[in-house]
């Protein structure tokens, strides 16, 4: 049983908890404790795979309990609930918190979201990865994108519409405004998976605050590892995006391609950030051997960084469809058949691609031919050179 550790300063919250969540006591280990220190108490002798924290307490607030809880137990999944006044203490949780509930919770929503958490387990199955995973607070974007992001929010004069095409080329920063725009603290009617909806949903002036003033786009700090360069890795993650979303036909569908597409290689950031010294060795194998980097990976880690990565968005909370295609991007084949993955799949390899030339039809053997000509976009496989040869031309310029 999945041991799930709930902590208010509120007797009658946590009574409420309880009666709540009573058809769980077959399912959970659930433990109440009222306010921070009991929970800090707790936590210093036990092991919990989950901790639901209300965010305003006297004393030990919600923030510095999460902070403590991944301090002792990195592997926790920390989930915050907040009310939808306290904007500026759900910024301050951003580092520290996976996940965020709205006060009041509806029961089915709470009992979705621990148990979402509580399945991660399934999606890695290293726990040392895993728990290297759970301390990771933000990923490193492109030094010159967040730049930009800053000095845009500077701006008074600064657009949605600028915040947008700032976030929509960078992984980083796209995964945690989808991390905010999908928790419950929005209470949105579906999951978003559109970049553009999602900062739209924020709004101007929340957009400039996450910029200016909470801790959540700092870069951070991570060894130089050879082989490896975070703003090759932004351009092709931004190539294959918008390779993706011009593969496919139907709008939402775009969008959706292009959002999982711009993530499928957030696990290379993962991978730089909790273990450089194992990622430098991946790429000096791959270097040397010229193997794919997610057959290196799987050899010398035991995960891939399509694995880890979906791990990391679905910590987040990130949509599953999301989840799902970054996690099979090298292997399409195993998930259940979407055109969405159909598009990730082909436009990374068809991005590695070089310039117009080639007639490998499996693009190096990164494409899975079979498997796209069976899907309902594989009469549109011959054409999708050419469509990508006209986004590498942008990216570079040419046109």
């Amino acid at each position: 049983m999945k041991r799930i550790l709930f902590v208010d300063d509120e007797p009658l919250v946590l009574g409420g908890l309880r009666d709540m969540l009573r058809r769980q006591r077959k399912h959970w280990d659930m433990v109440f404790a009222l306010g921070g220190q009991a929970a800090l108490d707790l936590l210093a002798v036990e092991r919990f795979d989950v901790v639901v924290s209300d965010m305003r307490m006297p004393g030990i607030d919600g923030v510095t309990l999460l902070r403590s809880a991944k301090a002792n137990q990195p592997g926790i999944v920390r989930i915050i609930l907040s009310g939808h006044a306290e904007r500026e203490a759900v910024f301050n949780a951003l580092p520290v918190a996976h996940q965020f509930l709205s006060k009041p919770c509806d029961t089915e929503v709470l009992r979705d979201v621990v148990e979402r958490a509580c399945a991660l387990r399934t999606l890695l199955q290293d726990d040392q990865i895993r728990t290297a995973i759970g301390t990771i607070e933000r990923l490193p974007s492109a030094a010159q994108l967040c730049a930009d992001l800053t000095q845009a929010a500077a701006r008074s004069d600064v657009g949605l519409a600028e915040f947008a095409s700032i976030v929509e080329q960078d992984p980083a920063m796209a995964a945690k405004v989808l991390q905010l725009v999908n928790s419950s603290f929005f209470g949105l009617a579906r999951r978003q998976t559109c970049l553009w909806e999602a900062v739209s949903y924020l709004g101007t002036e929340l957009s400039k605050d996450l910029a200016l003033s909470a801790p959540v786009f700092e870069q951070p700090k991570f060894l130089p590892i050879p082989g490896f360069s975070l703003e090759r890795s932004q351009r092709h993650a931004l190539l294959t995006a918008r390779i993706a979303q011009r593969l496919l036909p139907d709008k939402k569908l775009k969008s959706e391609a292009y959002t999982a597409a711009l993530l499928h290689d957030v696990g290379k950031l993962v991978f730089a950030v909790t273990m450089p010294e194992r990622f430098a060795e991946v790429l000096r194998v791959r270097a040397e051997t010229g193997r794919f980097d997610h057959v290196v990976e799987t050899e010398l880690l035991g995960v891939t960084h399509a694995e880890a990565g979906a791990y990391l968005m679905a910590l987040w909370g990130l949509p599953l469809s999301l989840v799902e295609v970054v996690a099979n991007h090298h292997r399409p084949e195993a998930a259940a058949p979407s055109d969405v993955l159909v598009a990730v799949h082909a436009a990374s390899a068809l991005a590695h691609v070089g310039r117009a030339g080639t007639d490998d039809p499996t693009c190096g053997g990164r494409l899975n031919v079979e498997y796209v000509a069976d899907s309902s976009l594989g009469p549109e496989l011959p054409h999708w050179r050419e469509l990508a040869e006209v986004e590498r031309r942008r990216a570079t310029g040419e046109v």
